[in-house]
């Protein structure tokens, strides 16, 4: 395991960055094959034929400025690469991601799916967010999220199944934060996440 000091979680900033949709096709023949899309913690690389994508522009965007990103957000969870960002995070993230490929206009880009989850959570420091029912909150179920940074096995990047389908990273030497930095690559937001 390489050593560490800090972790981040991260999203796409709509204010800034387009998003990519499916293509309306897609969507048809996921409905009618009953294959939807998720990307859940298992592999999808056997099944995965090119999924075809578009930027999602509508009447709003027009006028908003926002810029096509290296790292593009598809839906909420899941992000996509360009190929030449897949250039640069292929040989390190680790051999628990893959990259499925996506055809953006006849562009070649890739989906990002990680595989697995780790049991990096400290489950006494970690605070969870209930609703008035008693149930741990959808939308956000932390009062206080802490990682055991003696529990993170992939440095690069990693996720814990009870953040559910949000990716974690840290700022290891050839993370997943530190390749974006590195690199000055557009599209990713971070924010930090207390470690111990």
């Amino acid at each position: 395991m390489k050593s560490f000091n800090k972790v981040y979680g991260f999203n796409i900033n709509p204010d800034l960055y387009l998003y990519l949709n499916e293509t309306g096709f897609e969507q048809t023949m996921q409905l009618t094959e009953g294959q939807i899309l998720l990307f859940d913690g298992h592999s999808m690389i056997d099944n995965w034929r090119t999924l075809g994508v578009n930027w999602l522009i509508d009447e709003h965007d027009i006028n908003a400025g926002l810029q096509i990103p290296d790292i593009a957000g598809l839906g909420a969870t899941s992000y996509v690469l360009s190929k030449e960002v897949k250039a640069i995070m292929e040989p390190n993230l680790g051999h628990n991601v893959e990259y499925l490929k996506c055809d953006l206009q006849g562009e070649t880009w890739y989906a990002l799916n990680l595989v697995g989850f780790e049991d990096a959570l400290n489950h006494e420091l970690t605070e969870h967010n209930y609703n008035k029912r008693g149930e741990i909150k959808m939308i956000k179920p932390f009062k206080r999220l802490v990682i055991d940074k003696s529990k993170v096995e992939n440095t690069a990047l990693f996720r814990t199944k009870e953040t559910g389908l949000s990716y974690i990273t840290t700022d290891a030497e050839n993370s997943f934060y530190s390749l974006i930095k590195e690199n000055n690559l557009t599209g990713i937001d971070f924010h930090e996440i207390e470690a111990i």
